[in-house]
């Protein structure tokens, strides 16, 4: 009997000794990888969850439920992304790809810039068996008990074809979050029904997303050999055979001999051939050519899986054209434009002297390429915008159109850079500042 009771409580142990339960897995680190989208249309909005899939060295990749960022005859103005460990900031999105149409499709969002550093990868579960009665959690913002940020329990129900069905305190805020089971994902909230919700099981979920283009597939290498390194066969060093899902950025150079960065890294030199980049990831790019004597050439893509571009840079001679500075519209004495450039990037703070003072009345950030500089911009009543003006060779004019995307209509504008500096302004994070920003809100 003894050896009989010892016996039970070995197995006993074992199972529990394995079988990881929600107290072991860390929630708030599970929360690092939620986020919540909103999308905003010309007269209304939606508001769902995502959850990131995958990083690359410069963007996180975020699956939601496509509706939420689908209008029923219209695309969003804007797609915001807020963290679920930092509400307080807003970054914007990209969508990737969708199943448009579909009630229960998916959708892979993009966000760049300078997110925080502590996110969280979520990982699926495509191999559990689901059998019923399995305790789930959900995080997202479903709006339920007047907290719009939670974390809640569910049971899993089973299967109803392609459906896994759940129960639990789900709403429609849920919508493309995450379904967790032992801290992994196993489905993504499609929608809810009656009592129940319903979700995208992790296999087709994770097989979907992962084989779309724009997926990040593994992190970039470079070869910087050049065409003539190749044999008939295509073949040349083991680098110079294309891996599954990698691209290949090739960049040539009128004239030649000219320096090449991709992301601000030296890759090569122009001349006899091309650089050429192989087993790129896909993603977007800041690709620049330099030579002494000559304007540096810029130019951000974005490149897929699978593909080979070219980029050919026609350099001009001359010094750098720079953008910094204040610049004005002799229309609107009262409107002062602060260009400040770093590279080829730029940001735009637009102030607005009257009787309330001089206050922050727009920002943006873009890029200047050769002479064009292209700048996306948000007003303090939310609206935004983008502006695409030439800059003159004497770097003294700015010449185009803005448009806001409010009404899509473009309107010429005109600018010079002048000597003087616009008066003091309230700066960003002061309480003149965010009383101007949350005006008309």
């Amino acid at each position: 009997m003894a050896f009989i009771r010892f016996l039970i409580f070995f197995l006993f142990s074992m199972v529990y000794s394995t079988s990881p339960v929600w107290s072991d897995v860390d929630i708030s680190t599970l929360k690092k990888g939620v986020v919540k989208v909103t999308a905003k249309f010309k007269t209304s909005r939606k508001v769902g969850t995502g959850f990131i899939v995958a990083k690359s060295t410069k963007h996180l990749f975020i699956v939601t439920a496509s509706h939420v960022v689908e209008g029923e005859a219209e695309v969003p103005q804007a797609i915001e992304m807020t963290f679920f460990t930092h509400q307080e900031d807003t970054f914007s999105a990209t969508i990737v790809k969708k199943e448009g149409g579909d009630p229960r499709g998916l959708a892979l969002l993009k966000v760049g810039g300078d997110f925080p550093d502590d996110v969280s990868v979520l990982s699926w579960d495509a191999t559990t068996q689901v059998m019923g009665g399995e305790e789930i959690h959900l995080i997202g913002f479903p709006r339920v008990g007047g907290n719009d940020w939670a974390v809640t329990k569910g049971v899993l129900s089973g299967f109803d074809g392609p459906v896994l069905k759940f129960s639990g305190a789900v709403a429609e805020g849920n919508s493309g979050g995450p379904v967790l089971y032992q801290g992994q994902v196993i489905g993504v909230v499609m929608e809810v029904t009656g009592q129940f919700g319903n979700a995208k099981p992790a296999q087709i979920a994770r097989f979907t997303v992962e084989n779309w283009p724009g997926y990040p597939r593994s992190t970039m290498t470079t070869d910087t050999s050049s065409e003539s390194d190749l044999n008939s066969t295509g073949a040349g060093s083991p680098s110079a055979v294309p891996q599954p899902g990698m691209a290949t950025l090739v960049i040539e150079s009128s004239p030649d001999k000219a320096q090449v960065f991709v992301d601000g890294e030296y890759i090569g030199n122009t001349g006899p051939g091309p650089v050429v980049v192989r087993d790129v990831e896909p993603d977007e790019y800041d690709v620049m050519v330099t030579k002494d004597g000559f304007r540096t050439w810029n130019r951000t893509i974005a490149i897929r899986s699978g593909e080979r571009r070219t980029l050919k840079a026609t350099l001009q001679e001359g010094q750098a054209l720079v953008v910094t500075g204040v610049w004005k519209n002799p229309a609107e004495p009262t409107i002062s434009y602060v260009f400040t450039q770093q590279g080829n990037h730029v940001t735009m703070t637009e102030v607005t002297t009257s009787f309330l003072g001089t206050v922050v009345t727009a920002q943006g950030e873009g890029q200047l390429q050769g002479n064009q500089l292209e700048i996306m911009y948000r007003t303090v009543i939310g609206t935004m915008g983008q502006s695409t003006t030439t800059l003159a060779d004497d770097a003294q004019h700015l010449t185009g159109t803005f448009q806001d995307f409010s009404n899509m209509i473009p309107v010429s504008i005109s600018l010079i850079r002048t000597g003087e500096s616009p008066p003091a302004f309230s700066q960003p994070g002061s309480a003149d500042f965010n009383s101007i920003q949350n005006f008309g809100r």
